[in-house]
């Protein structure tokens, strides 16, 4: 339950063998890199250097969306080219021709784009023979040629003026057509067409001739735009055919240059010389070396983890294949410090535990684990891993409840043939017993949460949470004395709550724990104090704040005991809920009857399960997290070139 050894080192060399000296940490695919120097610190400064690979990588990226080669993946060890200059040839070269044809490409889709727009128009003015051209050259006559809603064609007669509309086409809102006025009275024959919500249509200066041979010329333009348009689109195809391998290799390339440099600017910089600073895993102190060999004079310097105050070690958590897919809840709450205690496989346990006996049904669990293997797959690998021991453990005591897909008694033979006659375990004839059993596990897990704060508390001298704490040696004795109590006077009757048991372990104890700043300042600096931060701290302010915080103590020791009540509840839940479904079953015909049983298991299996996984997080977080977990940790994030491929 401890966390990976590490060590700090600092790795000094000349300033041009830092790119060397870069390639080796990414090569070792292990060194957490420090960000030491984001200000000057001991002389050594940040160094800030604009990042060459950044400006062509964009252009890059962008010449591989024009080519639809995105997506295609590449090998940055095929490209040999290493300079930003290079890269600028390559892509220039490739570029100049891909500009040529992107242009063309853009003038013919506005070439199309323009003639489908006039072909729409003019395919209203079909009814029109003059030619176009002439009719908006007209020396005293002015044309409008545009739409105005049917209803509206009506109130033309309203007005009285020097002007024509003629009617082309019509659908059922609007009606097609052209007016016809007097240059000389345009502004004012213009404002009464506004006013009837005429929509003008502009015509092109390029169509010619009437309406009919304006709009066949339109159609045979955008005919022949399209197939242009075809071609210059095969070219771009097989300009993308000729370089994509290409291309992705120089982006592939390109993205390791540009994290690779960005690394530069978490070294350190005195003069010509650099200094970057990191942990490692001790194990693989010997790797880290190796990949330095070919650094020439690179000095690397091993360090105990603590010995510079400036750098926090990462945490790995160290645990073995039963119990590493958990690391993930553990990682919910929150890393440990490094050296801290890790909780992973107190977690494994419990949970798998809680899980199979909130849901223990042979079945339903043989299908959870049997789920597990997609899962791990497809979505997470540690999802999939808890899945399948919460599935074993469901199984486990499904067994012991008799419980085969909701089928109560299918057990009860192979239990009366071995003659164990304390078993299967029904939950509705043993209500007592697994409300008390579930209460009895919660008292045992928190006195195990005790038990590992002390622990953990002592390693880190932590005398007033290890001893006065409410969850050091005096809560524990309060609250193992108060619970030995209860259950020795209620269920066993026996007279055990004498004078001398309440107040060596109750009534001490407890004010131990009142006392707890004060009794932890004399045994850590010899001098009584009422409080560590706060010399001003009078006696009745002492009381005050100690009083509350007594109450909000008990209060958490019988609330967080009563929680475990949800453990038994959720037992006896499972199986009503299968009793339903099996009353269900039987109302329904036997073709019905199959239906019913299958969705029902499925119904139950992925709501109850998932409740169960969510309330077992519940408990383990604020029912034994809370007495003695200390988060805080850093996670530890190795440098390689797949981690600089995704920042970028």
């Amino acid at each position: 339950m401890a966390t990976e050894k590490m060590e700090l080192v600092n790795i000094n060399g000349r300033l041009p063998q830092l790119d060397e000296a870069i390639e080796a940490l990414l090569l070792s695919k292990s060194f957490h890199i420090e960000e030491g120097f984001s200000h000057s610190s001991g002389g050594y400064k940040p160094l800030n250097e604009k990042n060459p690979y950044s400006p062509i990588l964009k252009k890059f990226t962008s010449l591989c969306t024009g080519l639809d080669c995105e997506h295609e993946s590449g090998d940055k060890e095929r490209c040999k080219l290493t300079t930003a200059e290079e890269f600028e040839e390559l892509y220039k070269k490739i570029y100049e021709h891909y500009h040529k044809l992107d242009t063309r490409r853009s003038e013919l889709e506005g070439h199309i784009a323009e003639r489908s727009e006039a072909s729409v128009q003019t395919a209203h003015l079909k009814g029109m023979e003059e030619d176009l051209s002439r009719l908006f050259n007209l020396e005293y006559i002015s044309i409008r040629f545009g739409r105005l809603p049917s209803d509206n064609t009506k109130k033309l007669s309203y007005f009285e003026r020097n002007f024509f509309f003629f009617e082309f086409d019509q659908d059922l809102t609007y009606t097609y057509g052209m007016y016809v006025c007097p240059k000389a009275e345009k502004e004012e024959i213009d404002e009464i067409f506004k006013t009837l919500f005429f929509e003008r249509t502009m015509i092109p200066d390029f169509v010619k001739g009437s309406a009919a041979e304006a709009h066949s010329e339109l159609q045979k333009q955008i005919e022949q735009g399209k197939k242009d348009l075809e071609l210059t689109e095969e070219e771009i195809r097989q300009l993308s055919e000729e370089y994509k391998h290409e291309l992705a290799d120089a982006c592939e390339k390109l993205r390791y240059l540009k994290g690779a440099f960005t690394l530069r600017r978490k070294a350190g910089v005195l003069k010509d010389k650099f200094l970057i600073k990191g942990f490692i895993p001790a194990k693989d102190k010997a790797q880290l070396q190796q990949a330095f060999e070919c650094c020439g004079d690179v000095e690397l310097t091993f360090l105990p983890p603590d010995s510079d105050s400036g750098c926090r070690p990462p945490t790995i958590l160290k645990n073995g294949f039963l119990t590493r897919p958990f690391r993930m809840l553990v990682g919910m709450y929150g890393l440990p410090t490094y050296g801290g205690f890790d909780p992973t496989a107190f977690v494994a346990v419990t949970y798998s535990l809680l899980f199979g006996i909130m849901f223990g049904d042979l079945g339903q669990g043989f299908l959870i684990a049997l789920l597990s293997i997609p899962v791990g797959k497809k979505l997470s690998k540690d999802m999939g891993g808890i899945m399948l021991r919460c599935g074993i453990c469901s199984m486990i005591f499904g067994t012991l409840y008799g419980s085969v897909f909701g089928l109560e008694e299918l057990l009860d033979p192979v239990y009366e043939e071995a003659g164990i006659d304390f078993l299967p375990l029904k939950a509705f004839e043993s209500t007592n017993f697994i409300l008390f059993t579930a209460v009895g596990i919660g008292i045992f897990l928190i006195v195990v949460s005790m038990l590992i704060n002390i622990f953990t508390s002592f390693a880190r001298k932590d005398i007033e949470s290890a001893v006065f704490g409410c969850n050091g040696i005096c809560g524990l004795v309060f609250y193992g004395s108060i619970v030995f109590g209860v259950v020795a006077t209620m269920m066993l009757d026996m007279e055990v709550m004498s004078g001398a048991f309440v107040l060596f372990l109750i009534v001490i104890p407890f004010l131990c724990i009142f006392c707890r700043v004060p009794f932890a300042m004399f045994v850590k600096y010899r001098q009584w104090k009422l409080s560590e931060h706060d010399d001003k701290m009078t006696v009745g302010g002492f009381i005050v704040e100690n009083f509350f915080e007594m109450f909000e103590f008990v209060l958490s020791y019988i609330s967080n005991t009563m929680s475990f009540l949800r453990v038994g509840g959720f037992v006896m839940s499972h199986a009503g809920m299968m009793l339903v479904v099996m009353t269900l079953m039987e109302g329904m015909s036997k073709v019905g009857q199959p239906i019913v049983f299958v969705i029902g298991n499925l119904f139950v299996m992925a709501m109850e399960g998932m409740i169960v996984a969510i309330q077992i997080i519940r408990l383990e977080f604020y029912e034994i997290f809370s007495r003695f977990y200390l988060s805080g940790g850093k996670e530890y994030v190795p440098i390689t070139s797949e981690l600089l491929k995704d920042d970028i």
